[in-house]
């Protein structure tokens, strides 16, 4: 039997909270390891003297999980 107990639902909602910000913390950092990594494997695989894509990746692996980080705060309508 359900029972309508404040207290209950906040600490579920507390919890609820702590499990999106985890989430999304765990998203950036495999958007920006694995993007990184590639560039990592790219460079060795066309044997580049300059990492270029390994910089380019990371760049925009980081603006990428930045992006999905402000979406996911602001306020759905």
């Amino acid at each position: 039997m359900p029972t309508n107990n404040p207290k209950f639902s906040s600490k579920k909602k507390q919890l609820n909270a702590y499990a999106r910000y985890s989430a999304m913390g765990f998203q950036m950092a495999a958007i920006i390891f694995f993007s990184t990594w590639g560039g990592v494997k790219l460079d060795e695989w066309l044997e580049m003297k300059i990492p270029v894509f390994t910089l380019t990746f990371s760049i925009l692996s980081v603006v990428l999980s930045l992006y999905y980080f402000i979406k996911g705060f602001t306020p759905k309508e």
